[in-house]
């Protein structure tokens, strides 16, 4: 009887092997799906993750990473003895492999990936793979995925330093984040702008000045994070306890730089896509995301009465420069854009009134981009006037000379852009009449027209005085950098911006008169054919997931029951 009683150790030998075998068959399917899960994702990170990996550039920096963090390590150590053991030495350390670390994030990775999407220009490669189901957002982000991936590896590499480095004593662990955080973040943030700088130029000299350019602005961040890395290594990362301006900065890194990266990224893939797609409505989006979140950082550093006046006001300073720029560019590109929209972006555009009268300015051309931008100009400096009036009634806001200063400098500046606005929009109409410029000829001809309407009357006016200096006159009217300089200065320029406001409003109502196409249904219905061959690619996609799914129910019961 004995012997038919299994003795503990066959039995838990037994729970062994199928324990075992149950973390093997756990293992195969997790390494199954991680299989098919990879060949799902974007074929453009895989196949730039392979070249890259494969690459001399990536071994030979990998090599040298790894060599320069060992000599660090031991130099720096080394030389830190004996008070490495007594006093706290982790700021020199630190320091040492930060700079290890930024100069292939922030120099190798970027430069990488700007050489990889402009060879694919560059050997016709674009051109096959436009004709492929990869859309140019997919390109897009498989370069910035590869370019994530070698940050990734570098960024584990060195991780140990970075631990062995705080063990030293002397950096707390906010500022040891606060650094790592801050060299990834400007690492992606740069990356994204060689991105968008790879497709501006066809052309080789235009490429070269666009290497130099990239090159550039590399080592200006490089150097500015360095000495930003300095500060924060010696002096700590501020945790004080409320909502102070340390922490309205980097709201506004969270809010701002993501938006702004997203407008590039959306720029880089409009470059990339198709004449005959639309490539302006994702622009537009882009514009109104980062018109949002702008304000949303304003909006939020100004909402606590710790704050002071002067504060609030360098902080709505520092967002309207950057969204004039912005627009300004913007605005001059989008009424530059062509009015010719192709039967295929017609499918997509809105058809009833209520869409037409919301949504139809995202649509493609000059007059809709003309409307769009003129509208957004408005609405931030009404938002300007809102924040004062706000901040005037929350107490310690404004003083009224400045709060009467700041509005009628936002409304003559949006007076003035406008009627360059409308100015570049008849200009750039007269020239397509013969030629096929690009967008970017809107951004010079807005400079030109800004250099002559100012340059004009005051080389007029100072002709007649006699090369003499000569007081403001009603001549300078349309002289704009001498009327919001004396603007600025405190005087009252009402007329002139009443005056060039209204001229505006008329250019504007002339430009919706020549396009009265724009309050009707532009949609086109799409073609059977169309239709037939977008239900075919729809049913081979159903039947590849369903041959999919059989084969992976298959491997299940082969590996189940042997």
């Amino acid at each position: 009887m004995s012997s038919l009683v299994p003795s503990k150790s066959s039995v838990s030998s037994d729970e062994d092997t199928v324990a075992q075998s149950l973390r093997g068959r756990g293992m195969e399917k997790l390494d199954d799906w991680c299989g098919k899960w990879s060949d799902g994702c974007n074929p453009i990170l895989i196949k730039e993750t392979r070249q890259a990996l494969k690459s001399r550039q990536f071994i030979v920096t990998f090599s040298l990473l790894l060599f320069v963090a060992l000599s660090w390590t031991i130099i720096g150590t080394f030389s830190l003895m004996p008070a490495i053991y007594t006093t706290p030495s982790a700021p020199p350390m630190m320091l040492g492999y930060y700079f290890v670390l930024a100069l292939p994030m922030l120099l190798v990775v970027p430069l990488a990936a700007y050489r990889s999407l402009e060879c694919e220009i560059d050997d016709g490669t674009l051109e096959l793979l436009s004709i492929t189901s990869l859309s140019p957002w997919q390109i897009v982000l498989g370069k910035l995925a590869s370019a994530m991936l070698q940050m990734m590896l570098y960024f584990v590499v060195l991780f140990p330093c970075i631990a062995y480095a705080y063990t030293l004593r002397g950096v707390d662990f906010p500022t040891t984040v606060a650094l790592l955080v801050m060299l990834v973040f400007a690492g992606a943030m740069m990356t994204v702008v060689a991105l968008f700088f790879a497709p501006m130029s066809r052309s080789r000299t235009g490429r070269v000045a666009m290497l130099l350019v990239i090159i550039f602005l590399l080592f200006v961040a490089e150097w500015v994070l360095g000495l930003f890395a300095y500060d924060l290594i010696e002096y700590g990362f501020d945790l004080s306890i409320g909502f102070d301006e340390g922490w309205v900065f980097v709201a506004g890194l969270v809010l701002v730089c993501p938006a702004f990266a997203y407008l590039l990224l959306t720029l880089a893939a409009a470059q990339l896509t198709p004449a005959s797609e639309n490539r302006s409505t994702g622009i537009r989006w882009a514009l109104l995301f980062l018109t949002a979140t702008s304000a949303a950082w304003v909006a939020l550093g100004s909402n606590s009465e710790e704050f002071s006046r002067g504060f609030a006001e360098e902080l709505l300073y520092i967002a309207g420069v950057i969204l004039v720029i912005v627009w300004t560019l913007a605005g001059s590109m989008l009424v530059s854009e062509s009015a010719v929209v192709t039967p295929r972006v017609r499918r997509d555009l809105p058809q009833s009134f209520l869409a037409r009268a919301t949504l139809g300015w995202l649509t493609p051309g000059p007059a809709t981009g003309l409307v769009f931008s003129v509208i957004n100009m408005v609405v931030l400096a009404s938002l300007v006037s809102f924040f004062m009036f706000a901040t005037d009634q929350w107490g310690g806001g404004f003083s009224p000379r400045s709060s009467r200063i700041l509005n009628q400098f936002i409304f003559a500046l949006v007076a003035y852009q406008t009627c360059g606005l409308v100015l570049v929009y008849f200009l750039m109409r007269l020239l397509r009449r013969n030629n096929n410029p690009r967008v970017e000829v809107g951004a010079a001809a807005l400079a030109v027209v800004g250099v002559f309407s100012a340059l004009t009357p005051f080389g007029i006016e100072l002709y007649s005085n006699d090369f003499r200096q000569f007081p403001y006159s009603n001549l300078q009217a349309t002289n704009w950098v001498w009327t919001l300089y004396s603007i600025l200065d405190g005087d009252d320029r009402s007329g002139v911006v009443s005056c060039f406001a209204f001229l505006g409003v008329i250019g504007v109502v002339w430009v919706l008169y020549l396009n009265p196409m724009l309050v009707r249904p532009l949609r086109t219905a799409t073609p059977e054919r169309v239709k037939q061959e977008l239900e075919k690619a729809k049913l081979a996609r159903k039947k590849s997931r369903i041959r999919s799914s059989r084969q992976e129910l298959a491997d299940d019961i082969e590996n189940e029951f042997g």
